[in-house]
């Protein structure tokens, strides 16, 4: 039974409340544990993560009315779940104002991309995994992983973080880039920031992150080819898109798809049942 102050509150009828709970099963349910595999891989802390999804699930089904009436269950839950990530971060925004140039300017030639092109680092274990994306600032790595786990186009990673697509192509190459760095060497991330400070900004980066763009087929075949004929003889270009291509094809092989979080979606169905009644 479903009492009377419930559907004041959530200004539906019953029936629409059942359908509501329908929805929620058949929509938002089924995307839980790619959400927690991604959350995982953004915040790198189980507990973290298990805390965030809970709270995504649950607030979507306490203000339900709001989802009926403004977006699409999964809309809804992503908006939830991206203002979470945030939160998390309490020094996101700091992340967002530093100039990552110095990234663009790391030397690299095909000989320094060899290990990748010869596929020597195609998959990396879950403690080296974890070690290499914490060097990541979350600036770089939310939108990677986003793309890596959850396989988000870049468009919606646009809407989901409010900046522009450049501004998303601009992080994923620079993510894939410094975990390369890192990979390769020990990369200081603080030394290389003071070093760059007092150095002039530069428009290197509406070239280089042309690579992200290819790697993650993110261009029409118009676009393809222009870019094609503009780079040719570009070697320094080409290195960047085997870099691109080769850290994209280890994260693929090195993060588990899937995931089971089952004692948590147990504890969502159950307050979902409550709040809706059975699907």
């Amino acid at each position: 039974m479903f009492s009377p102050s419930k559907l004041e509150r959530f200004k539906v009828s019953k029936e629409e409340l059942e359908n509501l709970g329908s929805e929620f099963f058949s929509e938002a349910l089924p995307i839980l544990e790619k959400l927690y595999n991604t959350t995982f891989w953004i915040i790198l802390n189980k507990k973290s993560a298990r805390k965030i999804i809970k709270q995504t699930f649950s607030e979507s089904i306490d203000y339900c009315n709001i989802t009926k009436n403004e977006a699409d269950w999964k809309s809804w839950i992503y908006r939830i779940w991206m203002r979470e990530i945030f939160s998390f971060f309490s020094y996101f925004e700091n992340d967002k104002n530093t100039n990552f140039e110095f990234i663009d300017y790391a030397n690299i030639d095909s000989s320094n991309a060899d290990f990748i092109r010869d596929g020597y680092h195609s998959h990396v274990q879950a403690k080296e995994l974890i070690n290499l994306l914490q060097k990541l600032p979350p600036v770089l790595r939310v939108p990677l992983i986003m793309k890596e786990v959850y396989s988000f186009n870049y468009e919606k990673i646009s809407e989901l973080i409010d900046v522009p697509i450049g501004v998303i192509a601009t992080r994923i190459y620079r993510a894939r880039k410094l975990f390369f760095l890192n990979l390769n060497n020990v990369y200081l991330l603080e030394d290389e920031k003071i070093k760059w400070e007092q150095k002039a900004a530069t428009k290197k980066i509406f070239k280089l992150r042309n690579s992200s763009l290819l790697a993650d087929e993110e261009l029409n075949p118009e676009q393809k080819n222009e870019l094609s004929e503009n780079l040719k003889n570009g070697e320094e270009f080409e290195s960047e898109i085997l870099i691109q291509r080769g850290i994209k094809n280890i994260l693929q092989n090195s993060i588990p798809t899937e995931i089971s979080v089952q004692s948590l979606r147990s504890k969502i169905e159950r307050k979902a049942k409550k709040n809706f009644g059975n699907p």
